[in-house]
């Protein structure tokens, strides 16, 4: 799956019909600690890579979007600001991805952040549909005059339940849809766990942010590298390989 010069395939962490059909509940701290450890012993290729997706995305922002950020074009904004999304697709989900992929012992590269494209249509979809759902509750709130803040809390409940999309669509081959609605019932059978992992990362944000956000240098490799884990032990990977030992499993069923 994730090198062309593995052999052997074989699964390595947990099932996703377990995850299903049982639930879970995680052992953050070990999971934190394992991705700690991976950035200590491999970050940098991975923090090239969200560097050099974020020169991107800040890029196009200055030049399609930033002419139009005034109140007299909301709307052409907002479908920049959707176009802009899913055109950084691949490159944003290939970070996902490279985390994975160091979840199972093989370094990440950041050149692999354009090794996505070829699965332009799937994760610009994808990309699009977590957007759309995610931007849904605004609209809807106002219509039923409802507070719109109040809005912010199913819409960061749904931004949690996407946590899984993009492996789902890449490594297990589901369409976008299938995969928003696997990924939302597994974060549905661990909802606690998954809220508290994200309040966990936003804590870490804010002291990362403290030195005039340098902890950033280890915040964002760790933080992929803890998705990886999260879902190499809760649905397996698929991988083709010569010699990687299982990774320690941080959940019970």
């Amino acid at each position: 799956m994730l090198d062309s010069q593995l052999s052997n395939k074989m699964r390595i962490g947990g099932s996703l019909e377990q995850t299903l059909n049982q639930g879970y509940r995680l052992d953050l701290k070990g999971i934190i600690k394992e991705g700690w450890q991976q950035t200590r012993r491999s970050g940098f290729g991975l923090l090239l890579a969200i560097a050099g997706v974020m020169a991107i995305w800040f890029l196009l922002i200055n030049l399609l979007l930033q002419p139009y950020l005034d109140d007299t074009h909301v709307n052409v904004a907002k479908v920049l600001g959707l176009l802009i999304t899913v055109i950084m697709a691949p490159m944003t989900s290939a970070l996902d991805m490279l985390g994975l992929q160091q979840s199972v012992g093989v370094r990440a590269r950041a050149s692999q952040v354009f090794d996505f494209f070829r699965h332009f249509v799937r994760l610009g979809s994808l990309s699009l549909l977590g957007s759309l759902l995610t931007s849904l509750f605004g609209p809807l709130f106002d219509l039923f005059g409802l507070p719109p803040m109040l809005a912010l809390i199913p819409s960061a409940l749904i931004g949690m339940g996407l946590l899984f999309t993009v492996p789902l669509v890449l490594e297990r081959g589901l369409t976008p849809p299938q995969a928003i609605v696997v990924s939302l019932k597994i974060c549905l059978r661990g909802l606690p766990s998954i809220v508290l992992f994200h309040g966990v990362m936003a804590v870490l944000l804010f002291i990362a942010l403290i030195p005039m956000g340098l902890g950033l240098i280890w915040l964002a490799p760790l933080y992929f590298n803890s998705k990886g884990i999260l879902y190499r032990d809760l649905c397996g990977v698929a991988v083709e390989v010569k010699d990687v030992s299982e990774g320690p499993n941080h959940f019970t069923a």
